[in-house]
């Protein structure tokens, strides 16, 4: 009794009282008994040797592979896996030699077991594979006939995983150029096991009914006509056309029977899309096939052109486009009118439910594909395909994914295009087709784009580029006729948008995204990149509090001077920038005339509004025109007719004013602009933007005057730290005014400031905000290092920061005790040179900087009691 209770000898290599019986019996008989793995038969998958004598078992199989081979024929899940598991380490460790005895055991159960219902069996099975090939190799060749079929249908596994290991252990086994040859010694094997899975097999004989729940047997049927399917597939991607011939007479076998053609109405999506994914290889490899089975094909890929599974979606559609491809007379097959186009409307009306991506690329294609005699009259056809198109656009699920609602934009505009190009001719219904599709569907769609925001980007960029395209057409001398026809479409189009434009901007109940909408599309027009740029995603990363301040002040001096350096050489260099934008210019005369006169007449319909009413939404939609469409002539048309004087002041200050007001940019900014900006507006960004564009039709000296002329102005350090500012982040914009920054009048007039408001600063205390926006003046003047030099001459930073050093060392050093009543300037000067030493490299070498830092550092050193600064300011300049 205690001898059961005994530790069992690994690997189980002493025999128990069984394995002596058999011991025995082989020495009485002279033969061995076989054992049932999966039957009692060797013929069968499953057989494995019996337990031979001692002195026979190294010459049959090895006793570790025995042992796990064995334990593979078990039904619980667990025991197999460990099992597998367990082979595939002893396939790396074990001679070669070794391995090759189990070869012919294993190629039996890998049939069996890589079908196995538990996934992760069939995972592991396919990695413990990888192994046995890289130590057996050829050896592996006399076998290759009976796992090859199933080895397929592995690679082609529902569990991804499953399906990805046996790819790998594929590749390891065959290179490239190799698989193929592989493939096509097996190809009769394959074919007839995966015949026999998809024609003949079903879930009893797949599974014992007596042993496997009726669940899992038809979980693992579905699974295995599924992969059948695919893996057939694989087989003629696989197979050279000589070999994919040879099986023709099979395959026709396979295509004739009902069963096959049940598939595309299966109620698992699965087996449904392998089966699409099946036809499109026929139509590949075997087009005969499929024409002769024509009658069949048809309607089973045609007629489910509406199944929304996601699983199925993309291979109906696919497999729709191959179909019209490879059999010509495809529409014979289906009532087109009553079984199709319905089911089409169907999904076009509904934007695709939820599968736009799948579906609208393929409506071209599609729609090339369909004869005279279905389309019938054009121009009812194409209302009811456009139509439906438009109703998809803004259906919920359109509206709420930004990738849906472009799928579908793209696919309207390219099939819009498409069909005018297929009706380029003058007759009368040509020319009605012409007008509807522009007129009825195009300028629509724009009315829809305006309404949701979310459509303007991919609306209005498939624009431009329609209108990039008609535009190129017109100038093709090899195709002369369409040419003409092109000529007479552009302007047709041109009045329908200018129409459209205008009404809404001069729509009395317009709002504020009304005009943004327009604006937005006009400067797509413009520029054809600029709806479709895409903003630079920052790298996120981790970093300490210390480091994300000081990386955040970097970010704010340089991030944007990066950019600067990227700047053509040639940009803005010339005395005069242009009449008008550079982008503006590259344009097609067939757009550039157009879009300028619709700009222009949308100025002077916002001017009227600004006024009459004095609205200021049309001020800033007037700014946007201004800023995109810079020209001599837009501000010749915003000025005319207006002889108002109330910036006459303006004029008078200084004779080099008087003599550039010839120039209509400058009298924009005389009567117009500056008198806005006198106003008192809070937001003055919009209006910055269009001085700039104000300068943009000046040349150096012009702008020189201009700027000279504003910093006299009872605002001037106001409006000159929003240019400053604006020209800090746009290179366009900084080269536009560099050599004025870099100028005597601004460094003169910045150290100026400096000792008036150190002056006032230090001898009394005043409010926070009290010349805030000229402290940001100066800060910008410091801290700022573009295309390594300051943003101002370097004199006058030394000069400025004397002063700053002459201001805070005066005072307070004889009488540390007022300290705390002039914290608010100690503030700014604090914040001044902290943006300094932060931002300028090698700031050091100044003399007058180093002397700015010791007398800070005086200041800090001296104790709270006596200078009554807050414990805030203290850390403050600590930090600093």
């Amino acid at each position: 009794m205690g001898g059961k209770n005994k530790q069992r000898t690994k690997g189980n290599v002493r025999p128990s009282s069984s394995g002596k019986a058999a011991e025995l019996l082989a020495k009485d008989k002279g033969t061995v008994p076989g054992f049932v793995g999966f039957g009692a038969n060797q013929n069968e998958l499953g057989y494995v040797p019996a337990v031979q004598g001692l002195e026979e078992v190294d010459s049959l199989v090895d006793a570790d592979f025995r042992m796990v081979l064995r334990k593979m024929s078990k039904r619980d899940a667990t025991t197999k896996l460990k099992a597998v598991q367990e082979f595939g380490t002893m396939c790396k460790v074990k001679h070669p030699e070794t391995i090759k005895g189990a070869l012919p055991y294993w190629s039996r159960i890998y049939c069996k077991i890589s079908m196995d219902h538990d996934r992760r069996v069939r995972e592991a099975v396919q990695q413990a594979f990888e192994p046995l090939i890289l130590q057996v190799k050829r050896n592996l060749a006399p076998y290759l006939k009976s796992i090859m079929g199933h080895w397929l249908i592995a690679q082609c596994d529902t569990y991804n995983p499953a399906a990805s290991a046996a790819n790998v252990a594929f590749q390891v086994a065959f290179p490239l150029n190799k698989q193929s040859e592989a493939v096509a010694f097996c190809k009769e094997e394959i074919l007839n096991i995966l015949y026999d899975y998809i024609m003949k097999e079903t879930p009893e004989t797949l599974s014992d009914p007596q042993c496997v729940p009726e669940e899992e047997r038809e979980g693992k049927y579905l699974r295995v006509v599924t992969s059948s399917l695919l893996a057939l597939k694989k087989l003629l991607d696989l197979l050279p056309e000589k070999e994919t011939a040879a099986l023709k007479d099979r395959l026709m076998e396979l295509v004739s029977q009902s069963k096959f053609w049940k598939y595309s109405k299966h109620k698992t999506p699965q087996i449904r899309s392998a089966f699409f994914e099946l036809i499109i290889a026929f139509c590949l490899y075997l087009p005969e096939l499929m024409k002769f089975e024509a009658a069949r094909v048809c309607p089973a890929v045609l007629l489910n052109i509406d199944d929304m599974d996601p699983i199925v979606c993309p291979s109906v559609w696919a497999a729709a486009l191959y179909v019209l491809t490879c059999i010509e007379d495809c529409w014979a097959h289906v009532n087109a009118k009553k079984g199709v186009l319905p089911k089409l409307w169907a999904v076009l009306q509904e934007g695709g439910r939820g599968l736009a991506t799948f579906i609208y690329p393929s409506l071209l294609p599609f729609i090339s594909r369909l004869p005279e005699e279905i389309i019938g009259s054009k121009i009812e056809f194409f209302t009811m395909f456009f139509s439906t198109f438009s109703k998809g656009l803004l259906s919920e699920r359109a509206l709420m994914s930004c990738t849906e609602s472009s799928a579908i934009v793209s696919a309207f505009m390219e099939c819009l295009r498409f069909t005018l190009h297929q009706n380029l001719g003058k007759a009368e219904d040509q020319q009605k087709l012409h007008k509807m599709l522009v007129n009825e569907q195009l300028l629509p769609l724009l009315y829809s784009a305006w309404k949701y925001p979310k459509l303007q980007a991919s609306t209005f960029s498939q624009l431009a580029d329609t209108l990039a395209s008609w535009e190129r057409r017109t100038d093709n001398p090899d195709t002369e006729e369409w040419a003409d026809a092109y000529k007479r479409l552009l302007p047709d189009f041109w009045v329908g948008l200018s129409q459209a434009c205008m009404s809404r901007v001069g729509n009395p109940e317009a709002d504020k995204n009304s005009l943004e909408g327009v604006s937005f599309l006009l400067r797509c027009l413009r520029n054809l990149d600029s709806a479709t740029k895409q903003s630079v995603k920052k790298k996120g990363k981790i970093r300490f509090i210390d480091e994300e301040e000081t990386e955040n002040h970097d970010s704010n001096a340089t991030n944007h001077l990066e950019e600067l350096t990227f700047i053509t050489k040639n940009a803005l260099a010339s005395e005069n920038l242009g009449d008008t934008s550079r982008h503006f210019q590259d344009n097609h005369p067939a757009r550039t005339v157009p879009l300028e006169g619709l700009v222009c007449e949308l100025a002077k319909l916002s001017m009227t509004f600004i006024n009459e009413q004095n609205s200021e939404m049309h001020l800033t939609f007037l700014s946007t025109l201004v800023s995109s469409f810079p020209s001599r002539k837009l501000f010749s048309i915003l000025v005319e007719n207006d002889n108002s004087g109330n910036a006459e002041s303006f004029l008078e200050k200084n004779n080099e004013v008087k003599k550039i007001a010839s120039n209509p940019a400058v009298q924009f900014l005389i009567q117009k602009l500056l008198i806005w900006v006198q106003e008192s507006r809070t937001d003055l960004s919009f209006l910055v933007d269009m001085l700039y564009s104000v300068f943009h039709c000046c040349c150096n000296n012009e702008r020189r005057i201009i700027l000279n002329q504003i910093s006299e102005m009872e605002q001037g350090w106001l409006i000159l730290s929003h240019i400053i500012q604006k020209a800090c982040v746009d290179p366009v914009k900084y080269t536009a005014i560099s050599d004025w920054l870099k100028g005597e009048v601004l460094g003169e007039k910045l150290v100026l400031l400096t000792d008036k408001l150190c002056t006032t600063g230090i001898t009394s205390s005043w409010p926070k905000d009290v010349h805030s926006h000229s402290w940001v003046l100066l800060s910008l003047a410091l801290s700022k290092h573009i295309n390594n030099e300051f943003l101002i001459d370097e004199v006058y930073i030394e000069r400025i920061i004397e002063r700053l050093h002459k201001a805070l060392s005066k005072d307070l050093s004889k009488d540390p005790s007022k300290t705390g009543a002039l914290e608010p300037s100690l503030s700014f000067i604090c914040d001044l040179a902290s943006n300094f030493f932060r931002s300028i490299k090698g700031c050091l070498q100044m003399l007058s900087a180093e002397d700015l830092l010791y007398t800070i550092f005086q200041l800090c050193a001296q104790s709270q009691e006596k200078t009554h600064l807050t414990g805030e300011v203290q850390c403050y300049e600590i930090n600093l």
